[in-house]
């Protein structure tokens, strides 16, 4: 390779990383439509085979089929999921008040108690107190038309996220080369052959990556949502499958479930006046097994399903989870490894003899 070419891949890779970074929002709307028609693609092969009197299935109608079972298939899980929230709201909303007094006032006792044992508090001050103070400061500082203004934007860019992924996952299903001829008619003619064989690289490593991370969800839901059935947690299958959807964050994702299934145990353990013990026993019971089974997740199962899948070392999967979280919060966090898996592959086609990265991976 000429210094040339060596420059002009350079230079061309630091624009679309640029542009990708300036336009993130919309990167991420295609990155759900291609996701999406990888998903739908057995379907819409399926039924493009179907003849009904020697006539084919158009793509334009196998793609209409093929999205709203998606769709469906979606909405079924909230129609499942859904219930819950909504038994648990009304549970909630039934609840006497004076329960909750009661409750507060005793774990504020409990509180103020070891806190003044370790000296954290003065014997002239109280939680409650305190708590009450920086409630106030907080409540006096929010804006009502702020709140008004966030929700109507929410509302917006919702609907805007599902009309373009809807929109984009039709093109994507119907003409599943759509995107990739779009870039590829941006590349220099020089560099086409390479770019056909990147896509056709990538594209196996995320449909393994995105498997891989569909069977390690339900394995780690399931298995979290059985111990905390034996374990005696209230909502044990709720919290499984908290577990599993938010275990799509890598690392922090099972412990953001765990908090919310403290929340729905505790409500739900609120009419019998529960104790400072019974409420420290629900925590560690939780804290314990989303610990352990994590562990056992992070070191175990993620080694052997995405090691297996993608090829690259645990460590370089928790450092570039890392510096993706760092750079891009939550949704870098999400596509940091398929996005690395990509880099490594343009990297390898275009400066593979210099770097060897077949060899290493060879021995990772």
């Amino acid at each position: 390779m000429n210094n040339k070419n060596f420059f002009t891949i350079i230079a061309f890779l630091g624009v679309l990383i640029f542009l990708g970074y300036l336009f993130s929002n919309i990167l991420i709307f295609i990155l759900l439509a291609i996701i999406f028609a990888a998903v739908g693609s057995p379907l819409m092969q399926l039924l493009q085979k179907i003849k009904i009197k020697n006539t084919t299935c158009s793509s334009s109608l196998a793609a209409s089929i093929t999205l709203l079972v998606l769709l469906g298939i979606i909405s079924l899980i909230l129609y499942i999921l859904i219930p819950f929230v909504v038994k648990e709201i009304e549970f909630v909303s039934s609840i006497d008040p004076t329960l909750y007094t009661l409750a507060i006032e005793n774990w504020l006792h409990q509180a103020d108690k070891l806190l003044y044992e370790y000296g954290l508090l003065n014997d002239n001050e109280h939680l409650g107190d305190l708590l009450l103070a920086q409630m106030k400061s907080t409540l006096g500082s929010i804006s009502v038309s702020g709140i008004m203004g966030n929700i109507i934007s929410f509302a917006a860019a919702l609907f805007i996220l599902l009309f373009s992924v809807i929109f984009l996952s039709f093109y994507a299903l119907k003409d599943k080369e759509f995107f990739f001829k779009m870039i590829r008619s941006a590349i220099p003619v020089t560099f086409r052959e390479n770019y056909d064989r990147i896509i056709t690289q990538t594209r196996v490593q995320v449909a393994r990556y995105f498997n891989a991370v569909l069977l390690d969800n339900i394995i780690l839901g399931t298995a979290i949502g059985i111990a905390c059935y034996f374990a005696k947690v209230p909502n044990a299958l709720l919290i499984g499958v908290l577990a599993g959807i938010f275990n799509i964050i890598p690392y922090i994702g099972p412990f953001i479930a765990m908090g919310l299934g403290l929340v729905v145990s505790i409500t739900s353990l609120l009419p019998t006046n529960p104790s400072a013990e019974v409420l420290s026993l629900l925590f560690w019971k939780m804290a314990i097994i989303f610990t352990v089974l994590k562990a056992l997740d992070t070191f175990v199962l993620t080694p052997v399903i995405f090691g297996k899948s993608i090829k690259v070392h645990p460590v370089e999967i928790f450092i570039v989870i890392l510096l993706a979280g760092y750079l891009g919060g939550i949704i870098g966090m999400i596509f940091a490894v398929p996005a690395y898996s990509m880099i490594r592959i343009v990297v390898n086609e275009f400066f593979g003899n210099y770097y060897s990265i077949e060899k290493n991976e060879g021995k990772s």
